[in-house]
């Protein structure tokens, strides 16, 4: 059971895997044997993240890709093929929004936020499919949100804090339907596509910095915490390796039970 994990001589691309909750995915695939490339915008978070697998002995790259540059999307992946000869994982964990409150935001709000969210979700599925099946197999994990499940609680985030927007809501609800879609497509030909919805996890860079918000939404949470970036990896893992052999087509949500009230 322990080799159904293992995922040595892999390549895996990890498309935000500069930021809070994209390093520690980059580090669980890393850690099970996988060679990971750590895809963000910030072409310094992605050289920094890789630089400190490398220094633990694991083996990393770094790439900069911004997911509304279409064709770079595809031409990044046609060059982690040549350069390794497979591209095995694809993991996609951006998202980007105005944060306007709905009654604020304008048409052209909502649709840059989709957008980027959404429409960076189908480039990078599309894309990596494109690939996967033409290589006979490989596995495509989305990043929802627990908001694209259930709407936020707007006694959490009082006076202070803006809820998630509308447009991010939207966008992560329709990852979750265009992870259905891309599975159906691309299972004849071994391509798994699934989502990982995580819950609650407050970045200690901003929302997460501020200690009563977040005991504010550790007693909205079952498990009474919120949760810590190292948590998310493990889903990744599942869903990337052979011990998700027969799962396609649905998400996984890490969220300490939120969306079970």
């Amino acid at each position: 059971m322990k080799n159904l994990f293992d995922l040595t001589g892999r390549f895996a691309c990890v498309i935000g895997g500069g930021g809070y909750l994209g390093g520690p995915i980059c580090e669980a695939l890393a850690s099970h044997g996988a060679h990971v490339t750590i895809a963000d915008r910030r072409f310094d978070a992605a050289q920094a993240a890789a630089a400190r697998l490398c220094e633990s002995g694991l083996s990393a790259e770094a790439l900069a890709l911004d997911v509304c540059d279409e064709p770079a999307v595809g031409a990044a992946f046609d060059g982690l093929l040549e350069r390794h000869g497979a591209l095995n994982i694809v993991v996609n964990t951006t998202t980007w929004s105005t944060g306007k409150k709905m009654e604020e935001m304008t048409l052209d709000d909502w649709q840059a936020g989709t957008r980027v969210s959404l429409g960076g979700a189908f480039v990078v599925g599309r894309e990596a499919g494109r690939i996967m099946v033409r290589q006979g197999g490989g596995s495509i994990i989305q990043f929802g949100s627990m908001y694209g499940l259930v709407s936020p609680d707007p006694r959490v985030y009082g006076a202070k804090w803006t809820c998630n927007p509308p447009d991010y809501e939207a966008a992560k609800a329709g990852i979750l339907q265009l992870v259905r879609y891309q599975a159906v497509m691309w299972a004849p030909h071994g391509v798994r596509v699934n989502a990982v919805v995580p819950g609650p996890y407050p970045n200690p860079a901003g929302m997460g910095a501020d200690r009563e918000f977040v005991e504010q939404l550790s007693r909205r949470v079952p498990m009474g915490r919120v949760g810590r970036a190292e948590e998310i990896g493990g889903a990744v893992v599942f869903l990337a390796s052979d011990a998700a052999g027969y799962v396609t087509g649905t998400y996984i949500v890490v969220d300490g039970g939120w969306t079970a009230w």
